[in-house]
């Protein structure tokens, strides 16, 4: 048995430029582009989930918090 599961999605086509730009700049399939935009989801749900702090910052050192909603 197959641990894989058959997926059929609709996006938007602002979505859908996204997904090509990311996998070209990555040279990644788009299999693994979703797989990775589904454990990002999961690590901040996690982090929404536990009331986790989660930062960005840009190469001049500022931060920004994101908020998880």
């Amino acid at each position: 048995m197959s641990d894989f599961q058959r997926l059929s999605v609709n996006i938007n086509s602002e979505s859908a430029e996204i997904l090509r730009n990311v996998t070209k700049d990555r040279g990644i399939s788009t299999t693994e582009a979703i797989r990775r935009a589904i454990g990002l989801l999961g690590f901040f749900e996690e982090a929404r989930r536990s009331k986790t702090k989660v930062y960005t910052e840009d190469a001049d050192g500022h931060r920004a918090t994101v908020q998880l909603v």
